[in-house]
């Protein structure tokens, strides 16, 4: 790399930071059943992938504990969670009291995996392919079930706070 181009850099991650801040994204609690218990972690970097197979693609930095816990178990649950799952997502997505995450919300098993009953929709997944880039491992899950429940709102993230697209009389909006 030039050292114009690394100059650069730290204001190119910035502006790009604040360009992906401003894309509103469905809130996700990924989680698996790993030789320390089960594991999890928020992530908005999640996409449907195929309907032929069924699959699905997430994104983990490959730093976490959790990317460890899923490399072993091969398998994860995607929770789309709903506007009532906020504290949930706040649990997960703070480092600390990691030992305590799975003791906020309502959970049960789905084809093995930790699913949340409050979410929207829980999807069970094989990992069928991935590949590193940069800080993360991009991950294909093969979906193997999937958990739908209607009529619950939707929990978004964007500039830095969680919002939904309609109100909901029981959370403010931020």
């Amino acid at each position: 790399m030039s050292e114009a181009a690394l100059a650069c850099e730290p204001t190119l991650r910035d502006h790009f930071r604040m360009a992906m801040r401003g894309v509103a994204s469905s809130v996700y609690l990924v989680t698996t059943k790993g030789a320390d218990g089960n594991a999890g972690m928020t992530a908005t970097s999640v996409c449907s992938l195929s309907f032929d197979p069924v699959s699905v693609l997430i994104c983990v930095n490959r730093s976490t504990s959790f990317s460890k816990a899923l490399e072993a178990s091969g398998r994860f649950a995607l929770n789309l969670l709903s506007r009532e799952d906020e504290v949930v997502a706040k649990a997960f997505g703070s480092p600390a009291g990691r030992e305590f995450r799975f003791a906020v919300g309502d959970w049960y098993e789905l084809d093995g995996m930790p699913a949340l009953k409050s979410s929207i929709s829980t999807i069970a997944c094989d990992v069928a392919s991935q590949m590193d880039f940069g800080s993360h491992r991009i991950l294909v899950g093969q979906v193997s079930k999937v958990d739908n429940r209607d009529g619950r709102p939707e929990l978004l993230y964007c500039h830095g706070a969680f919002r939904a697209l309609q109100p909901d009389s029981r959370h403010s909006q931020r």
